[in-house]
């Protein structure tokens, strides 16, 4: 019963990851969870929350993912490649201050598609690029650096 314990509580993983966002620019930090193996031994889901600040625009994005790694070739291998894709839903948030009474403030919301590529270490450093497909408000192009706990 122990073993059958310890072998469901490593299905499931907390992270953060930190990175740039580019067109528009932004520092962003988020968490996410990792669970899985689901549907084969190299696919998870990986749902993320990201949240990314520029100098006029705040972003929240929301992101269904799901990862596919791809086998380890070699037991000696550290570094893992693998590929991702899913839904994301994005708020931003524009805003030009002028004083303090006067906001000239813009909200938007759309729902887009990540794609992402990355290498993942056995430790659970991970280095990722994504990108956001049919969504006018999200980066173009992020780099993220996270760790998986």
């Amino acid at each position: 019963m122990e073993s059958n314990i310890k072998r469901e509580a490593r299905r499931w993983r907390l992270g953060v990851r930190a990175g740039a966002a580019f067109n528009p620019e932004f520092f962003m930090f988020g968490v996410h969870s990792q669970m899985g193996p689901i549907f084969s031994s190299n696919v998870f889901f990986r749902p993320s929350a990201e949240f990314d600040f520029g100098e006029v625009t705040d972003l929240i994005a929301l992101n269904l993912e799901a990862v596919y790694r791809f086998p380890r070739s070699s037991e000696r291998r550290n570094w893992t490649p693998y590929v991702g894709a899913g839904p994301a839903l994005t708020f931003l948030h524009q805003n030009f201050q002028m004083g303090r009474d006067i906001d000239f403030g813009n909200f938007d919301f759309d729902v887009g598609f990540n794609i992402f590529i990355g290498m993942q270490s056995r430790r659970g450093t991970f280095v990722e690029a994504k990108t956001s497909l049919y969504s006018r408000p999200a980066p173009v192009l992020r780099l993220i650096v996270g760790y998986n706990f």
